[in-house]
């Protein structure tokens, strides 16, 4: 029986679809097609060893060593697998490089009556379209820009418009809310480079808009850097920019809300991050915010950041831009209006 293969810009365009990671579960962390499941042949060790016995021993032996591994967990396996695909029209399988592992895998359930496809090229040949497809992302997708000081609400904002427009939230995407304050927010790893690029490349795509609401970043988001397309388009002339402001009280409430009440069972985390600032800030500003912080005054402490640390810092790139609108924050259902408005003149012409 000919194994039934599919290119992955076909794959990509199926309806209820599901791809199915056959490979191990430190490659599936590393990088993934975005959703897939992972229902790995071998764990990180087998294919350790299996790939050692390759090396050194050739093909045959590292075959028959695989084999060995996985016939024992096949009853199994087949029962996981089953009651997945059951929930699918359509089943893809891949694998590395679209090889003996997802092939394996593909010719044993349609033995048994599935109807599966075999990923042609495996998980390399998406990693090659997710990378051509963001290089040329500007030839097809338009970015609208936030920008605004520390505490605006950019990313409030951008929240609060995804259900509504095609988002690109890079913070959230990076799992780092910014500054030396990033790790705070997120108890999640940051993905790696390859995951973050697949993550910005999955909430784009399947997307029909061809405007894009993201904020002002630099190039480097926590740690992960910005594919090079993305951050041209966003420190374009050419893309929309809108500049959104707010009073200081307003930025005040939304940093002490954002920032310090998740991390309000761990103050040693706030005060740690602060005390990275001392060559930055010098070491009497920095214990005046450490004091704040340990008194739970954290409005005198935000207040501080801001007009001492943060503004200083980020109003040389406020001012380098253009902006096709100013918006007001403070009452944050009037701000979207506007923003909606300027999303609706934009289809008009």
């Amino acid at each position: 029986m000919k194994t039934k293969v599919i290119e992955i810009d076909e794959a990509l365009r199926l309806d209820n679809c599901i791809f199915i990671d056959v490979r191990s579960p430190g490659e599936y962390t590393d990088n993934r097609i975005m959703n897939a499941r992972n229902l790995p042949l071998l764990d990180d060790d087998e294919r350790k060893i299996v790939g050692t016995l390759y090396k050194n021993m050739g093909k045959e032996d590292a075959v028959e060593r695989g084999l060995e591994l996985v016939s024992p967990k096949l009853s199994e396996y087949y029962k996981q697998f089953a009651q997945i695909a059951g929930e699918y029209e359509n089943v893809v399988v891949y694998c590395s490089r679209g090889g003996m592992r997802s092939k394996s895998v593909v010719e044993l359930m349609n033995s048994t009556g599935m109807n599966v496809l075999q990923l042609k090229g495996g998980y390399k040949s998406y990693r090659n379209y997710v990378i051509d497809y963001l290089s040329r992302v500007g030839e097809h997708k338009k970015f609208i820009v936030l920008h605004g000081l520390t505490g605006v609400g950019k990313t409030e904002v951008l929240k609060l418009l995804q259900d509504e427009f095609c988002v690109l939230d890079l913070e959230e995407l990076a799992k780092n809310c910014g500054s030396v304050f990033g790790h705070i927010c997120y108890v999640e790893d940051p993905p790696s480079q390859k995951l973050f690029e697949t993550a910005i490349f999955d909430a784009i795509y399947n997307s029909q808009d061809e405007y894009i609401f993201t904020e002002s970043e630099s190039k480097r988001v926590g740690s992960v850097m910005l594919p090079n397309e993305i951050y041209e388009m966003i420190v374009s002339p050419d893309s929309l920019h809108i500049l959104l402001e707010a009073s200081l009280s307003d930025r005040t409430k939304r940093l002490v809300d954002q920032y310090v009440r998740l991390s309000l069972k761990d103050d040693e985390k706030l005060m740690e991050a602060v005390g990275y600032l001392r060559k930055r800030m010098g070491n009497e500003k920095v214990d005046f915010l450490l004091e704040r912080i340990a008194a739970k005054d954290y409005s005198g402490a935000v207040e501080k950041l801001i007009g001492e640390y943060y503004d200083p810092m980020y109003n040389y790139s406020i001012d380098k831009y253009k902006y096709d609108d100013r918006i007001n924050t403070d009452d944050i259902d009037s701000a979207l209006g506007s923003i909606r408005n300027f999303k609706a003149a934009l289809s008009n012409t």
